[in-house]
């Protein structure tokens, strides 16, 4: 345990320092069956990094100290027998009894790896061209030579060992819950009714508090031998997981130093940005995150279907972590099988309205789009319901069939779609100062009565335009017109007020060509009407809306003046850190629908120009933190 905490985690914080060349990629050591693997582009990170913040880093942080030894004093990065212009790799490997984590990192020429940082560990004999090590406990080994050097640590899935005949074959002790614990039984007298303790003299009441009383602790159905024979029982079986799984590890570790099938051919883990990409990731599926969540089994026992009748439909999936000057990036794209794609592929065919870039407010603190074809959704969702709502419904699965197509016969898909296309925009704006009643009380000192009274207080509350597009508005006003008979709506110059809203907020609506707007700021859907809007200018706006089904973005140089208007509390130890968001750029979060069988998606965040680039400066905040 002492080596995982010291060892590996020092040796994955300092993957990012290479800077000699290797003989060859490390990905022909990647078992092509791996369920995910991780590459670090050293080279990318290199490039785009600073070797004096990495260094202080790490230092502050403790590494270097973890693996001094008399034959290496850690003072800098480049003291390591690690060299990493080449990319090292992270993977895992799963069956049905346990798993591998690898980590393979390329050596420098001339290293003393097995002396200045695998001396501790017990020595094996040499296999294939390589030096190797293996821990105390069997679970880790390690393997070296000229080039690389391989970690390959892992454990016994405990679930495994639940079988009846896999205990029996490995000598494991299962519980037996088959005997009931027998509680001792005792006699008790009922005490009268007619007992009041104000009748009963000092003398007899304190002989009463006096006296013993049972200790319910030897009534403990889970008495101490109990206790102790499950400990002990316990610690005999995780004893024997142990060793099977040293001995797995022995006898698999050949098969990962070469492997006979590798992933040097994988299209998904080669293909990425090689000059920005830090770190790629690929998983083979979604189904390997919901098995190390939990038990494989656990999903049919206890709801009656496996998790792969939900989401076999979803396939490999891909994350980079890109640097783009002054952004990161973290790019995703799920897979999607034949049949789901060919499903949803029309749900995301749909044109944003046009028109939407005329009422782009100029000041605001964030927005969100998504863009839906509403006809073909609401055909789709039968099938959807039908075959991924039935597994979760279990025993209702056949109900579920026919309540889809109940809804598939009666909805009419494209009315609805022309009450409501799919394309939404909502912007959040700035700040706009109420009057806000509120209940204060007034107390009498002398007779502690308080009388209630209405006051009124300036406040501030955030503005919001939401609109959407509607061929057919009939409804709409229909219902509105119905508001307006009970008072609960006005009008005036064809803005709708709606008065009649739980939290006391007022609403607005305005209908203009195919569009419903819906504002709480009145004067903002009035300009909107006589045509004196003042529109952004920012193409890069327009942009991210009509080229993304989804898009979602937060100006963060907006929140600490927000949060003070809004007299929103923050403690000492994040102010500087609210102070410092003025500095940054945007977080933008952006999704397409599916395009060559995958969905894909964007997380980005602008950081401050105050270093040369995003890394740099994250770095920064990092020793800052450290420090802190």
């Amino acid at each position: 345990m002492k080596f995982k905490k010291n060892y590996i985690a020092t040796l994955l914080g300092l993957s990012i320092a290479s800077i000699t060349y290797g003989q060859h990629d490390l990905i022909q050591q990647v078992p092509e069956h791996a369920s995910f693997v991780v590459v670090i582009n050293n080279p990318a990170i290199v490039k785009h990094s600073s070797f004096e913040k990495i260094n202080q880093a790490l230092e502050k942080l403790g590494l270097f100290n973890n693996i001094d030894t008399e034959d290496l004093q850690l003072e800098s990065i480049a003291d390591l027998d690690l060299t990493y212009d080449r990319n090292a790799y992270i993977y895992k490997t799963d069956t049905d009894s346990s798993y591998y984590t690898g980590i393979l990192l390329p050596l420098k020429s001339g290293h003393q790896v097995g002396t200045n940082l695998f001396s501790k560990l017990s020595t094996l004999p040499t296999l294939q061209g390589y030096e190797r090590r293996v821990s105390t406990d069997g679970k880790t080994q390690v393997a070296w030579n000229d080039h690389s050097v391989l970690i390959l640590t892992g454990d016994a899935h405990h679930y495994y060992f639940d079988n009846d005949s896999v205990a029996q074959r490995y000598g494991l002790e299962l519980p037996s819950y088959d005997n009931a614990v027998a509680l001792p039984v005792y006699e008790y007298e009922t005490p009268p009714d007619d007992i009041h303790t104000e009748n009963v003299s000092d003398g007899v009441m304190d002989t009463i508090e006096d006296d013993e009383y049972t200790v319910y602790s030897d009534f403990d159905g889970y008495a101490d031998t109990t206790y102790e024979t499950e400990r002990t029982r316990n610690a005999k079986n995780d004893s024997l997981r142990n060793a099977a799984f040293a001995l797995w590890l022995a006898h698999d570790f050949s098969s990962y130093l070469h492997p006979d099938e590798n992933a040097a051919s994988s299209r998904s883990l080669r293909k990425f940005d090689k000059k920005n990409t830090l770190v790629h990731f690929w998983a083979k599926d979604l189904i390997g995150f919901y098995r190390e969540a939990m038990p494989y089994t656990l999903a049919s026992m206890q709801l009656g279907y496996g998790m792969e009748e939900l989401i076999y439909a979803y396939q490999d999936i891909v994350l980079d972590l890109v640097q783009d000057k002054h952004t990161l990036r973290l790019k995703g794209s799920l897979a999607l099988n034949a049949e789901m794609d060919r499903m949803i592929r029309p749900i995301y065919k749909n044109k944003m309205n046009r028109k939407f870039s005329k009422y782009i407010p100029e000041n605001h603190i964030g927005y969100f789009s998504i863009n839906i074809n509403t006809e073909s959704y609401l055909k789709s969702f039968p099938t959807l319901m039908e075959r991924w709502g039935g597994p979760s419904l279990y025993s209702y699965r056949d109900i579920a069939g026919i309540a889809a197509t109940a809804f598939e016969v009666i909805l009419d898909e494209k009315a609805i779609a022309q009450v409501m296309g799919g394309d939404h925009l909502v912007f959040i704006n700035g700040l706009k100062k109420v009057k806000k009643e509120y209940i204060d009380y007034q107390y009498d000192e002398n007779t502690f009565d308080y009388t209630e009274i209405k006051k009124t207080k300036d406040d501030y509350i955030p503005t919001f335009l939401w609109m959407f597009t509607s061929e057919d508005q009939r409804i709409y006003k229909k219902i509105l017109a119905l508001g307006e008979n009970k008072e609960k709506v006005t009008q005036n110059n064809g803005i709708y007020k709606i008065v009649d809203n739980p939290r006391g907020e007022v609403i607005h609506v305005l209908f203009k060509d195919n569009i419903v707007f819906v504002s709480n700021d009145e004067e903002q859907l009035s300009a909107i009407r006589t045509n004196r809007f003042r529109t952004s200018n920012d193409r890069s706006i327009k942009k991210k809306i009509f080229s993304n089904n989804m898009t979602a973005v937060t100006h963060l140089a907006e929140i600490p003046e927000t949060i003070n208007r809004l007299g929103i509390p923050v403690i000492k130890r994040w102010d500087n850190t609210v102070k410092t968001l003025a500095q940054y750029g945007d977080v933008t979060i952006t999704a397409q629908g599916a395009k060559k069988g995958r969905i894909t998606g964007e997380i980005a965040v602008d950081f401050p120009k105050e270093e040369p680039n995003a890394l740099q400066y994250l770095l920064k905040e990092l020793l800052h933190i450290i420090e802190d």
